[in-house]
């Protein structure tokens, strides 16, 4: 058998080399110590307080160990003050995204500025003092409580910043994965200023290539690639910024399809002259104007059956009649389309033949305007008096004069009409004339079969351009020329079967290419039978003739059902003094009016001692024979007088000093005014 030997261990030996304990423990001690170094790098977000009131006390206390310390922490304090404010004001634009920076929230440049400036100041101290000194020193509550104020910011502020993800990012991607991809509807595009509204979102989209209309052009295609009806999608042109760049809305429920009621007359700004007449889609107002400081505007308003033209029109003529505004509506459907404004505008005629008895006095208004305007006296803004003004001002002497036309077509058809229309829109501004245009659509044959057509349409085009769902595809670049929108596509319905009346483009001050929905005035009569009715001034009455005099005679034949005739001399220029107006066609009798109607120096102190010695109303040939003046002379003096409340104008032809305004005419006088 083997030969065995046991050997015994003597108690408290190792057989281990010498110094081999004390290297095990060393080893332990790093990995323990590296250990708790990548716990404090985890937790560095949140322990960052703890770790920078525990870096005060240690600087404080080391800086306290030398003389002047407390230089070097106060050079410190002031470094990190300004650098923390280049934090705060320095807005960075490197090239790589990864290293753009945006400034920060007010809230977090206050904190951390605070952080900066407190802390500093108390290692200053510190360092000042003697270091942190435990005991019965202030420091460390101090320290304490610094810890505590603005740990108390910073965990709140992680705790916001860690919130979920809104759900919107599943749209961004969308975006990027079905639209801006190789093969998507707008490849390489972006979006920017995503935005929640309480209908969806809106973006500002940025195009690879080309501008703004290849985002509009593809508007159906994002639409199914965003797996959307195409209602539910509006893309616009962003207005004041690169023509890269579009608007584009998603709607969860479109905010057009609940009606807005009509909030009243108040519309209109009489500063301004625009009046806000319905809402955009993101509840932007959407603006018609009624005059600029040039003076009037011309609209066209177009749309198909139920789309909305006559509660429109209720509204705008509502707006009028409470706004000092004149209005004269011819509705050649026999008054149905505007039935309620029968008997509460100016002048009412309710067939093609009397509408065109109306433009007839319109020009003789325009005429005779004219040429009280331009001799008139005023003063500028800077103080100078001058004569002739060139622009129209709303009730300064006269009313603005607005004349709707419903179912225009029917008028402009008529023999004569569209050079009559023409001369009109082309002059009448200036004479604080508006013309106001009412078809089914744009087309060419609409505005009667005469040369002068087109431009008609294209005169009344560059004002307000009101288009509703119209019923042909080919007319829609004629209607909104330059736009890239198709009111024909607009719906009938909307998904719960109600009408889409009133939805459409208007191109006016918004200049806006998005669509928008005029407000519903669900009562109009309210409006046409309250207030005063406004009217002509004496002077364009005068020369509109026995078709705008007889006007009320024949709504009362009619309203006994007879057929009223109109006057003979409905469509001619009529009686009308020619000194009162100047002829559009002959520029000598243009000069001729102009050098009667000027006036020897003191014509105007002549005819108003003339008035307040006369005592009682007195005629203006009887003035001009007795003051040794021309007619023409008086005329514009008794205007000017007017103006500055000096005369009265008592009846036609008959004008007083207001002190004997209520005096009786001597019937002489009476007889040769008439």
């Amino acid at each position: 058998m083997p030969k065995t030997t046991t050997v015994e261990k003597t108690n408290g030996t190792d057989d281990r080399p010498t110094g081999r304990k004390a290297g095990s423990s060393r080893k332990k001690n790093s990995k323990a110590a590296r250990r708790a170094l990548r716990l404090a790098y985890r937790t560095r977000r949140g322990m960052a307080p703890i770790y920078a009131t525990a870096a005060q006390a240690i600087a404080g206390s080391a800086l306290a160990q030398a003389d002047d310390g407390w230089k070097t922490a106060l050079a410190a304090t002031a470094a990190g003050a300004a650098t923390t404010l280049a934090w705060g004001r320095w807005d960075a634009r490197i090239g790589k995204k990864r290293l753009r920076k945006r400034l920060p929230a007010r809230a977090d440049f206050i904190a951390a500025a605070s952080a900066v400036t407190t802390g500093g100041s108390l290692v200053t101290a510190m360092a000042a003092t003697g270091g942190l000194q435990p005991g019965h020193s202030p420091y460390p509550a101090l320290a304490a409580a610094w810890g505590i104020g603005h740990g108390i910011y910073w965990w709140r502020r992680g705790k916001k910043t860690a919130a979920p993800t809104p759900p919107l990012a599943k749209q961004m991607q969308l975006w990027q994965d079905e639209v801006a991809c190789t093969d998507g509807p707008l490849p390489g595009s972006e979006l920017k200023n995503v935005i929640t509204t309480d209908y969806g979102w809106t973006a500002v989209i940025v195009v690879r290539k080309g501008n703004w209309r290849k985002a509009y052009a593809a508007s159906a295609d994002i639409a199914g690639a965003l797996d959307l009806p195409e209602e539910m999608l509006q893309i616009e042109k962003a207005m004041g910024q690169s023509a890269k760049r579009a608007i584009i809305a998603v709607f969860d429920r479109n905010p057009l399809q609940k009606p807005t009621d009509h909030p009243g007359p108040q519309i209109l700004d009489m500063n301004t002259g625009q009046a806000k007449v319905g809402l955009f889609y993101d509840g932007a107002p959407a603006h018609y104007a009624f005059w600029k400081p040039s003076g009037p505007v011309h609209t066209v308003v177009y749309g198909a059956t139920d789309g909305g033209k006559s509660r429109f029109l209720d509204m705008l003529l509502g707006t009028e009649r409470h706004n000092g505004i004149v209005s004269w509506v011819c509705d050649p459907q026999g008054g149905q389309s505007l039935p309620r404004w029968r008997e509460a505008v100016d002048w009412y005629e309710d067939t093609a033949q009397g509408g065109l008895a109306m433009l007839y006095a319109v020009r003789n208004v325009m005429y005779e305007r004219s040429a009280r305007y331009s001799m008139m006296e005023w003063i500028d803004h800077k103080g100078r008096k001058l004569r002739g003004r060139d622009h129209f001002v709303v009730g300064d002497p006269d009313p603005l004069i607005s004349v709707t036309i419903d179912e225009a077509h029917r008028v402009l058809n008529l023999q004569g009409a569209p050079a009559l229309v023409l001369e009109i829109i082309q002059m009448a501004r200036k004479c604080g004339i508006k013309i106001r245009l009412v078809f089914q659509g744009p087309k060419a044959n609409m505005f009667g079969n005469a040369p002068e057509s087109t431009d008609i349409r294209e005169q009344a085009q560059s004002g307000n351009t009101v288009m509703f769902r119209t019923a042909s595809s080919l007319t829609d670049s004629i209607g909104l020329p330059g736009w890239d929108v198709n009111p024909s596509q607009l719906p009938m319905y909307w998904p719960d079967k109600t009408s889409t009346a009133g939805l459409g483009y208007i191109k006016g001050p918004d200049n806006r290419q998005a669509q928008f929905r005029a407000f519903f005035d669900r009562d109009p009569a309210h409006w046409a039978t309250t207030g005063t009715t406004p009217t002509i001034e004496k002077s364009a009455a005068g020369v509109c003739g026995k078709a705008y005099h007889e006007r009320l005679d024949r709504l009362a034949a009619r309203l006994r059902g007879e057929a009223p005739v109109l006057p003979d001399d409905a469509f001619s220029d009529g009686p009308v003094d020619v000194t009162r107006r100047a002829p559009s066609s002959d520029p000598i009798a243009q000069a001729s009016a102009a050098i009667a109607a000027e006036a020897p120096p003191g014509t105007d102190d002549k005819v108003a001692a003339f008035l307040r010695e006369r005592g009682r109303p007195v005629g203006r040939v009887t003035i001009a024979q007795e003051t040794g003046l021309t007619v023409s002379a008086v005329k514009n003096a008794l205007t000017r007088l007017k103006t500055k409340g000096l005369a009265v104008a008592v009846d036609r032809g008959i004008w007083a000093h207001p002190d004997h305004a209520d005096t009786p005419a001597d019937p002489t006088e009476l007889d040769a005014a008439a």
